[in-house]
Formats: structure tokens, sequence, C-alpha cells
């Protein structure tokens, strides 16, 4: 069939988008516009492989595979199926299992039931080439998409690069159009910048009383 599918690693897209714009992989540290990080999904696989859209499979980790807001909010956009694997903490960070899996699962069965002509994927675990190059031997493009890297290195494995038939990079500009870095708080965020009516009060010369009782102050203070 003449139709596109897109895979998304949801823990790789987000979180090197989070390395990318706030300088750490924690995606605690974004912000993000499900609705148009899928509708530019869609456009910017439907304009590179020039085939309509079958659907976005969005492949995520869960406490216990229990879906979240963000997962239920994707869950009923059109075109949109979420895979869930499991989420555990291990040593002080998060891992996702059964991810992988289900990404190699549903590209090998993709392109053995010729449900479409053209597969993107949006990952970089290496573990996904036996599935990558199942679906190029079932005669499926495979299109591999990054996330612009903040080093400006590779953020992928390099089997997967050398591989796949297309590659593409999701820029910062792309990112940003439905990826936000939070604001920092707390006592290391950088202090606010003043209002410019309350600079220039702060920027003001004293009057002339004023001036002169600081003169005092100074002298009355001086050594006897």
């Amino acid at each position: 069939m003449d139709r596109c599918v897109v895979l998304v690693d949801a823990g790789y897209l987000l979180g090197a988008a989070a390395s990318l714009l706030a300088g750490e992989p924690a995606r605690s540290r974004i912000t993000v516009d499900h609705a148009a990080l899928i509708q530019g999904l869609r456009q910017r696989a439907e304009a590179d492989t020039e085939r309509p859209l079958l659907r976005i499979y969005w492949f995520d980790g869960a406490p216990d595979r229990v879906p979240q807001p963000e997962h239920r909010r994707l869950r009923v956009m059109s075109r949109v199926t979420v895979r869930l694997g499991a989420l555990t903490r291990s040593d002080g960070r998060w891992a996702q299992k059964g991810v992988d899996a289900a990404m190699h699962a549903e590209l090998t069965e993709l392109a053995r039931n010729r449900a479409c002509s053209d597969i993107v994927l949006v990952t970089g675990d290496g573990d996904l080439l036996p599935g990558l190059m199942s679906a190029k031997e079932h005669g499926v493009a495979v299109h591999l998409w990054a996330v612009q890297a903040a080093d400006g290195d590779y953020n992928q494995s390099e089997d997967l690069v050398a591989e796949a038939d297309e590659r593409r990079v999701l820029d910062r500009a792309w990112i940003t159009r439905a990826v936000r870095a939070k604001e920092l708080g707390g006592p290391c965020a950088p202090p606010p910048v003043p209002r410019p009516e309350i600079a220039a009060i702060l920027s003001a010369p004293l009057p002339e009383s004023a001036v002169a009782a600081a003169a005092a102050a100074a002298s009355a203070s001086g050594p006897d």
C-alpha cells in the first residue's frame, strides 16, 4: 500500500529535545504541545515520503503501563495509536522496559503485511536494527529521523544510520514549534529583570536633601 507510517520512540524524541533545549535529557525540563507535535510529524512524514499517512504509533513507558495524562491526550487524537511499555526506577534513574521490543514487533509486522510502502523511524536505538533490515527486505523504504544533537554529533546508533534508506534531522527550529524549555525556578534561578518603570526609579538621581543626609551620616561615622 502506498502509505506511510511513523513509529516514534517518545523516550528518544523528548529526551533528545530536552538535551537540545534545556541542556539535559530530563523530560521534566520541557513542556510539550502534543497536538502541535503530532501535526508536525504528520506533515513532515507526508512531505518527505510523498505518501499519505496511515498512522502514527507513539511508543512510551509508563509506571505499571498505566496511561499518563499525556498518553490519554494522545490516544484520542486522529491517526495516533499509543503503545506503552513499563517504566521502572533503578539506582535513582527511570528506565523503559519493553518499548524497543514493541517497536520491533510493530515494524516487522507492518512490513510483513505490506501495510505501507514507507516507514519513518524516530529513534536512536540500535536494538531496532534487525527490524529495520527486515522491513527493507520486505520492500519497505525506511526513513530514519534524528533530533538535532545538542553537541552537534550523532545521537543515534551508527548502524541504524548506515542501514536506513533516508535520514533526516529535526532541527531546533522544527522542535521548538511544539517543545519549549521550562524556566528555571528556585534559589539558582537568575534574578528577575526589573520592569522598565521600576528600573527608571532605581536609576534616578537622589534628591539633594537625601544626598546631604547621606554625607552627614558618613561624616558622623568616620574616625574620631
